[in-house]
């Protein structure tokens, strides 16, 4: 066996199974076509396809920079055959990439490289790219390309947590996507996804402990006010002390019960649906990177977008889709797809679709 280092390009194309459901034949048809682009690309850049399964491709190039490049070449090109088409029969390849250590044995690769590339396309949004920080490393300072730092991601079957950037794509009007970058510095920024639900249930706990400790306060101030007038004499003695025995206990809850409860963000099941319009600060589960986003693209994004998340901190969206339901089904794809790769047990749920907040706090 040999050993080499190489830039692992890992595509394949979102929501395939649904498209052959709906049409085999011309899916198939399709996939030829596009696959003699990408082929073409790649081996104009001087890679190599080593391995393919049904609508995946995987490819080994020289360095990272060809890779990335023949990553943007790919997309656009598709992404202008795509216009021809309505937006759900449209065959979009999300696109990893990464360098590693990889073993060669019979012209395939394999290795943590093959299957870190594999899970970062996993990441990447419908139509785009995402690479890994040593490929990030690599092409910075030689492509005018812009990157999102998405941070560590936990990826399924990797032991260590990858760090992972998203690459910014153009628009269907020329211009390029401005990601929002990470700030420096910011804990929770970098704190890793399957921290969220941990960190909402301590501070759930401390909440409810605080609340308990203010009520049990108030009902003992109260037993107080209610046993120092029985002490003295009465003209009424089996009516006054009744009134100040059960006025204390008319209001269910102290006064400060709303302040203790307030740094909770995780909602109840059980409440009824956030209705209003959207404000980036009330969204729950998401780390300051995303606020961010919605505060400044998203919400100032046109019509037909949409917003989707689950209480694990994963999300997705979706932003100048052709028509509302393209928005929907875009954001809760791309966040499940994303919960899915790093097992998360709850499903993702739209959060807002346009302007409009829709989320159910969690059901289901």
């Amino acid at each position: 066996m040999k050993r080499k280092i190489a830039a692992i390009f890992a595509a394949d194309i979102a929501g395939y199974s649904r498209l052959v459901a709906e049409d085999e034949e011309e899916t198939l048809r399709r996939l030829a076509s596009y696959r003699e682009v990408v082929d073409d690309f790649i081996a104009r850049a001087g890679g190599r396809i080593f391995n393919t399964a049904g609508d995946a491709v995987l490819a080994e190039f020289p360095s990272a920079v060809d890779a990335v490049r023949c990553a943007i070449d790919i997309q656009e090109s598709l992404r202008t055959r795509n216009m021809a088409y309505p937006p759900s029969r449209q065959m979009s390849f999300r696109i990893g990439i990464t360098i590693g250590d990889v073993v060669e044995r019979n012209g395939d690769l394999l290795g943590d490289g093959v299957n870190i590339a594999a899970r970062l396309e996993g990441l990447a949004e419908v139509g785009g790219i995402c690479v890994s920080r040593a490929v990030h490393e690599q092409v910075a300072n030689k492509l005018s390309v812009q990157f999102a730092d998405i941070g560590a991601q936990e990826v399924k079957n990797i032991p260590t947590p990858v760090h992972a950037y998203m690459v910014a794509m153009r628009r269907e009007d020329g211009s390029y996507t401005k990601p929002q970058l990470k700030k420096a510095g910011s804990k929770l920024a970098t704190a890793p996804v399957w921290m969220w639900p941990l960190v909402v249930a301590v501070v759930s706990i401390a909440a409810i402990g605080v609340t308990g400790f203010l009520y049990n306060t108030k009902l003992k101030q109260t037993a107080n006010v209610a046993a120092t007038p029985a002490a003295a004499p009465s003209a009424e003695p089996s009516s006054a002390p009744t009134q100040l025995a059960k006025a204390p206990m008319s209001p269910m809850a102290p006064q400060n019960a709303g302040a203790a409860m307030a740094p909770m963000p995780a909602p109840s099941p059980s409440a009824a649906p956030i209705a209003g319009k959207f404000a980036a600060d009330s969204v729950p589960f998401i780390n300051e990177r995303v606020r961010t986003f919605l505060a400044g693209d998203y919400s100032t994004a046109g019509d037909y977008k949409a917003f989707a998340l689950n209480v694990g901190g994963f999300t997705g969206s979706a932003l100048n889709q052709p028509n509302e339901e393209a928005a929907r089904n875009t954001a809760l794809e791309q966040c499940q797809k994303r919960a899915d790769a790093a097992q998360s047990p709850r499903r993702c749920e739209l959060y807002a679709v346009g302007n409009n907040v829709v989320y159910t706090h969690g059901r289901g």
